[in-house]
């Protein structure tokens, strides 16, 4: 059932209860004012095991209804949040639209469309993302206006702000290479590197790189954009794979979603934490850290139905995961 926007009032006392004990009640971030962001309390969750199938043949699977993905918080304005709607029907992620809603007012409006892939925000609003177009680079403001291209190579889907939002950090898709790039487009380094699943923090950019044992992308890695030292951690526990998405969670901690569930990766040690574990009928994309809370992760949900022959259908959503108490909540922007 939907909650209407708690009080501040209820919220910090709700918030005051937020412990290590999962049994605590303990709500996502409040905005500033009583308004109309609708946040529901997700039931535990409970793993489904799909049947298996002949070696070769594969699930055919179905999104129902459109895609959405949450990009976070506007920094300027916490009470604006900003995601991402991929249209139902639409055949490729070249048609996703950047939308913003004032929770306060209900406002809603479309900032862009014909975006390509998740774009990453900066600590003044600023997004960054590829345009179906070209494939390049390009920045935007939170008010939807100065777009403005920003690479003049076809982009991976790897990249993100550093240095305090005043650089990014991007692979270009057609070659091993990477580059730092200033805020206006001013490419001020490059690196020889097959690097994925991107994350950066200050001058660390954590990545990971193919590795020699595996042969696959499970070797972790963080470079110093400023030295230009790569720091090699080792592979990642055996048996988790590659991590298909990263975002820092502290200066010492990563989290990175993998097929079997969200993890977290001691930076120092390498040691590999569950956070959520993901089922045949659950995983979770593009996670990020929520600033200003940092127990909260923002992550893009998939729910799938149980298969109907080779047929799977799934929806996704858009929530807020409390990594201390387990709690999730589904946030309903696109109302």
């Amino acid at each position: 059932m939907k909650q209407h926007i708690f009080s501040l009032f209820i919220a910090a006392i709700a918030l005051s209860s937020c412990t290590k004990d999962k049994d605590a009640f303990c709500p996502p971030p409040s905005k500033q004012c009583d308004s109309t962001l609708y946040a529901s309390l997700l039931p535990a969750d409970s793993c489904v095991v799909f049947p298996e199938i002949s070696f070769g043949i594969l699930y055919i699977y179905n999104r129902v209804g459109p895609g959405y993905a949450l990009i976070g918080k506007n920094p300027s304005n916490s009470d604006e949040w900003l995601f991402m709607i991929h249209p139902e029907g639409a055949s490729t992620n070249v048609d996703s639209e950047i939308w913003k809603i004032d929770t306060c007012s209900g406002r809603k409006e479309i900032l862009i469309d014909s975006v390509r892939s998740q774009p990453k925000i900066n600590k003044d609003g600023w997004l960054l993302f590829r345009l179906g177009s070209d494939g390049f680079m390009y920045k935007l403001s939170p008010d939807g206006d100065s777009l403005e291209a920003v690479s003049d190579l076809v982009a991976h889907d790897l990249f993100d702000w550093c240095l305090d939002g005043e650089s990014f950090f991007y692979r270009a898709r057609f070659k091993k290479m990477a580059y730092l790039v200033s805020i206006n487009g001013e490419v001020l380094d490059s690196f020889n590197l097959d690097c994925h699943a991107i994350t950066g923090r200050e001058n660390r950019i954590a990545m990971n790189l193919k590795s020699n044992i595996t042969g696959t992308y499970t070797r972790l890695a963080i470079l110093n954009v400023h030295t230009g030292d790569l720091i090699d951690m080792g592979e990642i526990e055996l048996g988790l794979g590659g991590p298909l998405a990263l975002a820092w969670e502290t200066d010492e901690s990563l989290i990175g979603v993998f097929v079997k569930g969200v993890y977290r990766i001691d930076v120092l040690t390498g040691d590999v934490e569950l956070v959520k574990e993901t089922c045949d009928n659950l995983s979770y994309y593009y996670p990020s850290v929520d600033s200003d809370n940092p127990d909260w992760l923002v992550l893009g949900r998939q729910d799938f139905i149980y298969p109907q022959s080779l047929h799977v259908d799934f929806t996704t959503s858009m929530v807020m995961l409390n990594t201390q108490t387990g709690e999730e909540w589904k946030l309903d922007l696109d109302q």
